[in-house]
């Protein structure tokens, strides 16, 4: 710090237009106040402290630099690694050397006099500084004093070189290639197939229960045919091995909204005449929209995944089509979130919910954690490379299907009533 701002006063005398030390200031200074400065900072340190900024810098661009500071004897592969040493410590702008950094802005500008500190206790912080270790307690005030110090002079700068500092990141991030940095989670390992089978002796039992006892009733036909989606969902995670994988994640979110569902229909019953068959109403409405909108697209793609005769026959047969209401809004004109806060379940929606919906929606946040690797490379601002090859996996979902599966067959558990001996079998999972 004292050879700092030795330099910095010797800058200071030889040009006191420069605002702030900048190379690209110094580079703008004539030949003779450049040449001059360089001799002074030789005085104080050596060539090779500055000889890697010649790989950026050289004579054809800044004769006068590399004139002064070149060094053939040191490797061109030293020269890189020191400028990415540097690069790598002060990307945190917490960073000690990035506060260090700072620091001397704040100084060199209290020499050219065009920084004032407002009272005795920033005095003493900013003329403290140098002289302290970073363990001290004081630093704890010094440090984000001077980092919030800097940063607020730097938004208000207005002669900044940005076309200087492309130069050196255009330069500097050519001479070394990508290093890819991911994470990678453990593969799913649990016996998913078991728990699979335990659910499926639960739907074996409450299907029984329903097609001999009650095949007429349609709440239970609703809530089972809820559950047996969800079902479904989770199996094929296990099927497919799909826990570490984006579309688990959907899994997930679809086996979330269906037990919110099923709460806020049992709920709800009472307040409506039949909501049991209003839920079936506008779910089919939503088919009856697409059918129509198909019929509307002449001709539409016989390849296609949608199968528009299909859902037509759906539709028909649940309700004659010209007294099936198309229901654009959310079922009883409360989306999830509204739903979930009536049956109490704030935080399955708001630490699961939300956040697999960031998969089913493509948002970057998750397309950033699933489908962008980072470049571990200062040189090239660490920035994201598209996981093309798949190597980046994402932590297991397994665990909190289960966890929801299981909150699922505890309402039909309360309501019709499961064998405990089944129960068992679920709830082992979950430990």
């Amino acid at each position: 710090m004292k050879k700092i701002h030795v330099i910095c006063t010797k800058l200071h005398d030889i040009a006191e237009s420069i605002i702030l030390p900048r190379l690209s200031e110094i580079f703008s200074l004539n030949d003779a106040e450049q040449s001059r400065f360089y001799q002074e900072i030789l005085k104080i340190i050596s060539k090779d402290v500055l000889a890697p900024l010649t790989l950026i810098f050289a004579y054809s661009r800044n004769p006068l630099f590399s004139q002064n500071f070149a060094s053939p004897e040191l490797p061109m592969n030293d020269r890189l690694y020191k400028i990415m040493d540097i690069l790598r410590k002060t990307s945190d702008h917490q960073s000690e050397l990035s506060t260090d950094i700072r620091y001397v802005v704040l100084c060199y500008l209290s020499l050219s006099n065009k920084f004032h500190l407002a009272n005795q206790e920033q005095v003493d912080l900013l003329t403290q500084y140098p002289t302290m270790k970073h363990d001290n307690p004081v630093m704890r005030h010094a440090r984000p004093f001077i980092r919030a110090s800097e940063i607020g002079i730097s938004d208000f700068d207005k002669s900044a070189n940005n076309e200087h500092a492309s130069f050196f990141w255009e330069r500097i991030s050519k001479m070394t290639d990508c290093k890819l940095f991911k994470i990678q989670f453990e593969e799913e390992k649990r016996d998913t197939d078991q728990y699979i089978q335990c659910l499926q002796d639960i739907y074996s039992y409450l299907s029984e229960v329903f097609t001999k006892t009650s095949p007429l009733d349609n709440k239970m036909l609703v809530l089972l045919g809820i559950a047996t989606y969800s079902f479904k969902r989770i199996k094929e995670v296990s099927d497919h091995k799909l826990s570490n994988t984006i579309v688990g994640r959907s899994s997930v979110r679809v086996l979330i909204e269906n037990y919110i569902m099923i709460k806020y229909l049992i709920k709800n019953e009472l307040s409506h005449k039949d909501i049991w068959n209003e839920f079936q109403e506008y779910g089919i409405g939503q088919f009856k929209l697409i059918v129509e909108r198909s019929r509307e697209q002449t001709p539409v793609r016989e390849n296609s995944h949608v199968d528009y005769k299909y859902l037509e026959i759906l539709v028909k047969d649940f309700k004659n089509e010209m007294f099936l209401d198309m229901d654009t809004r959310y079922f009883d004109n409360k989306n999830i979130r509204d739903k979930a806060k009536i049956v109490d379940e704030n935080q399955l929606y708001g630490l699961y919910y939300d956040y697999d919906s960031a998969f089913e929606h493509g948002l970057w946040g998750a397309i950033r954690e699933s489908s962008l690797l980072i470049c571990n490379n200062p040189l090239h601002h660490y920035h994201c490379i598209p996981d093309i090859n798949d190597e980046q996996n994402l932590k297991s979902v397994w665990p909190d299907c289960v966890m929801v599966m299981n909150k699922t067959i505890n309402v039909f558990d309360e309501i019709y009533g499961i064998p405990d001996s089944l129960v068992k079998g679920i709830l082992d999972f979950e430990k």
